[in-house]
């Protein structure tokens, strides 16, 4: 039969089921998968040479009484599971229920949504990491914020031709076709290494043209949702904006329009108090 490797069966070092993922954990079956296990023997390598893992916010360890002392912390202080700096930010979204999104509208589009069930694609870089009793399924796409660097545009002219923007409205039809890279290739919603920026024609206005700009990337955003939900994960509900990009309220309404779901300004995204709400509701 299968071996597979529990969490907790060494004494080494301690990990959690986000940050073992990418060190082969199987975050479905909760162990180390039997190709990993085989490749350690193989190479005369014993079992504790890989950590102990444990769920996210759960117990861990207690303190080392040396350290409590050190840094002013009480002996009975409990040491819990981590998570990657990202899911933390996540979680300090308040997004918690199945359809609840993040979107980072940063140099690059990146989202994470909480579904009932796990996707992958390695070919399009979407994978799941285990999150309580849901799963948080993660794309990005090449295209982002780093273009409106790129065509010049300063953060004073964004925020004037902001307000000129009818975020309900369509861009010009002739400018419906933008698909705003700043170097070939893209790998989410689709995979293609050779797909070309396209930032043409440039209309004479600059409203005009970053119009265009934000509804093409808005319109990525929505497709990268859809394509998660055809993969299989939750259908998107509600979607919490982190990033640049989420200072902007005409975009804000435009995205909502394409997505036709509540999009709002995530309230919090440090990654310090995302961990600190996941080791408060472990303890409650």
């Amino acid at each position: 039969g299968q071996r597979t490797r529990p969490a907790g069966a060494t004494q080494g070092a301690t990990s959690d089921w986000n940050n073992a993922l990418k060190l082969g954990y199987d975050v479905r079956l909760l162990s180390y998968p039997p190709w990993l296990l085989s490749l350690l023997e193989a190479h005369n390598l014993k079992e504790g040479v890989l950590p102990r893992v444990v769920r996210p916010g759960a117990e861990a360890a207690s303190i080392d009484p040396a350290a409590a002392v050190r840094f002013g912390l009480p002996l009975n202080c409990k040491v819990v599971g981590g998570t990657t700096d990202s899911i933390a930010a996540f979680i300090a979204a308040r997004a918690t229920r199945p359809g609840q999104a993040v979107t980072s509208l940063g140099s690059t589009l990146a989202i994470k949504l909480l579904s009932t069930h796990p996707v992958d694609d390695s070919s399009r870089g979407v994978y799941s990491h285990r999150l309580g009793d849901a799963w948080l399924v993660g794309g990005a796409s090449n295209l982002g914020c780093a273009v409106l660097r790129q065509e010049k545009f300063s953060v004073p002219e964004l925020e004037a031709l902001s307000l000129e923007l009818d975020p309900l409205a369509a861009p010009a039809l002739e400018l419906q076709g933008y698909y705003p890279l700043c170097k070939p290739g893209e790998r989410f919603p689709v995979n293609d290494p050779q797909k070309a920026p396209v930032l043409e024609p440039k209309p004479a206005e600059r409203r005009d043209y970053l119009h265009a700009i934000l509804h093409s990337i808005s319109k990525v955003e929505a497709e990268a949702y859809a394509t998660l939900a055809d993969m299989g994960a939750s259908k998107v509900e509600q979607v919490f904006t982190a990033g640049g990009g989420s200072a902007n309220p005409a975009w804000t309404k435009m995205r909502q329009h394409l997505l036709n779901v509540p999009v709002s300004r995530a309230s919090n995204t440090d990654a310090a108090y995302g961990i600190a709400l996941l080791s408060l509701d472990r303890a409650s």
